[in-house]
């Protein structure tokens, strides 16, 4: 028997998202377009595991500490610091990103220390993180460059399951701002519960957090129909996926996002086949960037450029191995062997916005 999905969002809470969005500047009239055109990069990249070596009793970090498994030092904390920032400061473009969306962050400490390496402290990062009640203390987070993004409101919504409150997951963080001071645009940085348990017994958990997010963009649409949403994350699920594409509704085609008001732009690269990561020697593309569709407009202000999206995966950050392996991502550990010059076990995704 299939399971029914209970309402995650409230009345209360779409009340106060409403508030907050008009206070936002949700019920603003729309900006006169610029003469020239600018262009930002919009990108998400999981982490994979950026713990510190702090013990927080909290949260099950044991396997990230000095004296854990992993034998999780500062200096190997250091060094996927240095890592992780290498791939940032190049992602999509010269530039680096304007707006990246993370997951696998363990706190805002380590937001902190990964702003500040030498790489990006130059570029003037700012943060956004919220606490999720993940048991390994993982969250979901955002960094924006401070010259070009100016957030104005931030929200998490919880994905729960009132059958079995064991489980927890990560929250799903919302971040309303002007971009440029010029255009409004509202990102949600989602990390939805792994395959664990296997794919068809975790489904259930994915399409939870899938009919959450809807309901809350059901509750912007309601306020502003031609509002600029860009969905970004781990979805732990393909395009095609139920998840994805019947309960979040994020169209694979452009022509039908009309209709359901979300286009998933990485959807053409998974037709080709590739993906952000690799598993038993195939590829899988959980790493996802859906817009709303009014972004596929002529009409609109702000455009998602269309083929811009894109896996970021230069040959460095890439497995040399033969095999099931090869080309994969180069990750932080194999198994429990450290790899000094690993980065992720994802490659991160990035598309371009124009106006």
């Amino acid at each position: 028997m299939k399971a029914q999905f209970p309402k995650t969002i409230g009345v209360t809470t779409i009340l106060l998202l409403a508030f907050c969005w008009i206070v936002a500047g949700g019920d603003q009239p729309r900006p006169k377009a610029p003469d020239s055109k600018k262009t930002a990069t919009i990108a998400f990249y999981n982490l994979e595991n950026l713990f510190d070596v702090v013990d927080d009793p909290a949260i099950n970090d044991e396997e990230f500490l000095p004296q854990g498994v992993n034998g999780w030092t500062q200096e190997r904390y250091k060094r996927k610091l240095a890592n992780m920032s290498k791939v940032i400061e190049q992602l999509g473009g010269e530039e680096g990103p304007d707006v990246l969306g993370m997951c696998e962050v363990e706190n805002r400490a380590v937001l902190e220390d990964l702003i500040a390496t030498p790489l990006l402290k130059k570029k003037g990062y700012g943060i956004v993180h919220a606490d999720s009640p993940d048991q390994r203390g993982i969250d979901v987070a955002f960094i924006y460059k401070t010259k070009r993004f100016t957030p104005l409101y931030q929200q998490s919504y919880p994905v729960l399951f009132p059958e079995n409150k064991d489980i927890q997951t990560r929250d799903i963080l919302l971040v309303k701002g002007i971009l440029d001071k010029k255009i409004d645009v509202t990102f949600i940085v989602n990390h939805w519960p792994s395959r664990r348990d296997g794919q068809d017994a975790s489904a259930y958990k994915r399409e939870r957090a899938a009919s959450t997010l809807r309901m809350v963009v059901d509750s912007i649409f309601k306020l502003d129909p031609y509002a600029n949403l860009v969905m970004m994350g781990d979805f732990n699920d393909e395009p095609a996926d139920l998840s994805l594409g019947k309960t979040l509704k994020a169209s694979r085609d452009s022509v039908q996002a009309m209709s359901t008001l979300l286009y998933n732009c990485m959807a053409p690269l998974k037709a080709e086949g590739r993906g952000t990561l690799k598993f038993k020697g195939g590829w899988n593309l959980f790493d996802q960037m859906i817009v709303s569709s009014v972004m596929l407009t002529k009409n609109s202000l702000l455009h998602y450029v269309k083929g811009s999206a894109n896996i970021y995966n230069p040959e460095w950050m890439r497995e040399t191995s033969e095999g099931d392996w090869k080309d994969a991502p180069k990750r932080t550990f194999i198994g429990k062997r450290y790899v000094e010059d690993g980065y992720s076990d994802h490659f991160p995704v990035y598309l371009k916005l124009e106006y």
